[in-house]
């Protein structure tokens, strides 16, 4: 008897864990077939690339982390997710619990010169070495993203 209700409160415990909603996850961009959805151009360097999952699970796609940046500031939408490629493992990571360094030196896509990192410590660590400025996401999303472009593609609207 004790074996049967051990069975039923386990599948009931996989069938609860089932129903609930998953954590969304960034999806796989295909290099050179899918284009950024605030500068149009298309997505070439993955390690650059970000994106945003919006609430209704659609993903927004980006080149660079200043195209997503600027696509927040101007259109504020509402997402359950947003991920960048962190810049020393090139490992996707969660975008609201970056850490960010900008330097122009950074190579970007459209030239913004920003980084991100999943820990603030390699983020100073890495502006210790290289130089830059420092931001939380609350910075970065209240900065102003053309003074960040170094002489590079402007967006195309």
């Amino acid at each position: 008897m004790k074996f049967k209700v051990l069975i039923l409160m386990a599948g009931f415990l996989l069938l609860l864990a089932g129903c609930q909603s998953k954590a969304a996850a960034p999806i796989e961009i295909n290099a050179n077939e899918e284009s950024c959805a605030e500068c149009k151009m298309g997505i070439e360097e993955l390690k650059s690339a970000a994106q945003i999952i919006l609430k209704d699970g659609k993903p927004l796609l980006f080149d660079d982390i200043g195209c997503m940046i600027t696509y927040l500031q101007q259109n504020s939408p509402k997402y359950q997710a947003a991920f960048i490629h962190d810049y020393q493992t090139k490992e996707w990571i969660d975008f609201d619990k970056s850490t960010f360094v900008q330097n122009s030196s950074i190579e970007s896509p459209m030239s913004y010169g920003i980084a991100g990192f999943d820990s603030e410590e390699k983020a100073a660590q890495f502006k210790e070495k290289d130089g830059g400025e420092l931001y939380s996401i609350e910075e970065l999303l209240k900065a102003e993203m053309k003074s960040f472009k170094s002489g590079g593609m402007e967006h195309g609207h």
